[in-house]
């Protein structure tokens, strides 16, 4: 199996993504395939929509893996898995990502206005 992408928090191979630090408090990684994926968008990030959530998620629908350096982020993958919590990724290089979900999902992968 092929490494598309790595970095601390994401890796990508041929068969789907690999969310590390997913899972709070234990810190597991959660493996999503591709066919699992309905629909991914990419959206801005402030500090009032996640630019600040370490881990974890509000009162919203989103789910924040463990990312330190989320706060100088200003992106987010959130991703459609058909569940009511929506995995949000932000990748060291979200273009990378981002492409290799176009490549990989019969989906179309959207931009969005922000994430709640």
């Amino acid at each position: 199996m092929a490494t598309l992408y790595q970095d601390p928090c994401l890796t990508c191979d041929d068969e789907g993504l690999t969310i590390h630090r997913y899972y709070f408090p234990f810190s597991g990684d959660k493996h999503v395939p591709y066919a699992a994926i309905r629909q991914a968008w990419d959206r801005p990030m402030g500090p009032l929509t996640g630019q600040w959530r370490i881990w974890g998620m509000g009162l919203s629908p989103y789910w924040f893996h463990l990312d330190a350096n989320r706060p100088s982020k200003t992106r987010c993958i959130v991703l459609d898995v058909g569940a009511v919590i929506r995995p949000v990724l932000t990748p060291d290089n979200l273009e990378v990502v981002l492409a290799i979900l176009r490549d990989k999902v019969q989906v179309t992968v959207a931009s969005a206005k922000k994430v709640a």
